[in-house]
């Protein structure tokens, strides 16, 4: 219950965890968010090669493509993650990460302390989205789910959280996502709407 979440957020934020994670419990998002951040840090968030070692007995296949679901494929090498990784760096010209260590490491060193905590919340907001769509096509007979759902359900929530942060911050993270969305649908318009761009069974 929210209890446990809450005691286990005080115990984590007390106890001298890996200094890379810290930004996690800092990040202006909700609770739960941080949670889950922590678990993909950590890598034991439930992937499905972590649900066959508890049993599962379902497919071990990613969601979104053919090939086997870690955190490390569903996030940052499955075809979706790549092009959504691929239009936050045209949109914000930054090199995406390749792993969970370099997310949570040394990915956003040299690059100012604000838009680097802007573009932290953005990260929390697509991985997020990643997982809640991933779920949906794995659990709630969901069977099609377009790449540009995944990227309007990241920037929704960015628009939501953004009534967490201060004024002038909030403003940065609206017109971030707004800037998202077109170079989003630039894309999209450009390359067409190919078979391949719509994901799932």
């Amino acid at each position: 219950g929210e209890f446990t979440v809450k005691s286990m957020y005080i115990d984590v934020i007390n106890s001298s965890f890996i200094p890379s994670s810290k930004y996690v419990w800092k990040v202006k998002v909700p609770l739960k968010i941080k949670v889950f951040m922590w678990f993909v840090h950590e890598q034991v968030i439930l992937t499905k090669d972590n649900l066959v070692k508890r049993n599962w007995t379902g497919s071990t296949r990613c969601s979104f493509c053919d090939r086997g679901e870690t955190i490390k494929h569903l996030f940052f090498e499955c075809p979706l993650a790549r092009v959504l990784w691929r239009t936050v760096q045209i949109a914000f010209n930054i090199t995406p990460p390749n792993s969970v260590g370099t997310l949570f490491g040394t990915w956003l060193d040299g690059i100012e302390p604000d838009t680097a905590r802007h573009i932290r919340v953005g990260v929390c907001a697509l991985l997020w989205a990643i997982w809640n769509c991933r779920n949906d096509l794995t659990f709630n007979r969901t069977t099609t789910i377009h790449l540009l759902q995944v990227l309007f359900r990241a920037t929704a929530l960015l628009r939501m959280w953004s009534l967490l942060t201060p004024m002038e911050a909030r403003e940065r993270l609206v017109t971030g996502s707004v800037r998202w969305e077109m170079v989003a649908r630039d894309i999209f318009n450009r390359f067409g709407w190919r078979p391949c761009n719509r994901i799932g069974d």
